[in-house]
């Protein structure tokens, strides 16, 4: 039996605003995002943090891969806006009953608390991710000038294969 932790409808929306934050700085991707959604607002019961859906259940409600849903999850734990923990059911089994077995049961999720304070990504991360952006356009400029194309038409004439 799970011993539930309250999470109002106010933290919830906390939750899912700090998530929209990282997808906007492009640290979440679109799936990523729609597997915290998914689990926020229709695996969890209203007013509860924990829940243990399975992998299959999580990629089926919000419309990924499974393998999708399980680098999601790496991804939210990773950022701090859920726990993971293992759960598992030990079996007896044989004529006595004298042997046990342990069985992986569906993990146990659990939303954690965001205070205001640490609710926007750091400065940091939202520097290292324009000084990124400005080093892409950068770099797609200098291979648009007449020279890098003039260089790129010789190098696929004679077979070599040029990435910017």
């Amino acid at each position: 039996m799970l011993m539930s932790q309250f999470l109002s409808p106010n933290h919830a929306k906390r939750i899912a605003a700090y998530a929209r934050g990282l997808k906007e700085l492009r640290l979440l991707t679109p799936h990523d995002f729609a597997v915290l959604d998914t689990m926020l607002w229709t695996l969890r019961k209203p007013g509860e943090a924990m829940l243990e859906p399975s992998y299959a259940d999580i990629a089926r409600k919000a419309g990924v891969k499974r393998d999708a849903a399980i680098q999601a999850v790496k991804k939210l734990v990773q950022f701090g806006l859920l726990t993971k923990a293992k759960q598992w059911l030990i079996v007896q089994w044989g004529r006595r009953r004298g042997n046990l077995n342990a069985r992986q049961r569906p993990n146990l999720y659990t939303f954690t608390s965001i205070s205001y304070e640490s609710a926007p990504p750091a400065p940091s991360t939202e520097m290292d991710i324009l000084v990124s952006r400005v080093e892409r356009q950068a770099a797609k400029e200098r291979a648009n000038t007449p020279l890098e194309r003039a260089l790129g038409a010789l190098a696929n004439r004679a077979g070599f294969t040029v990435t910017p």
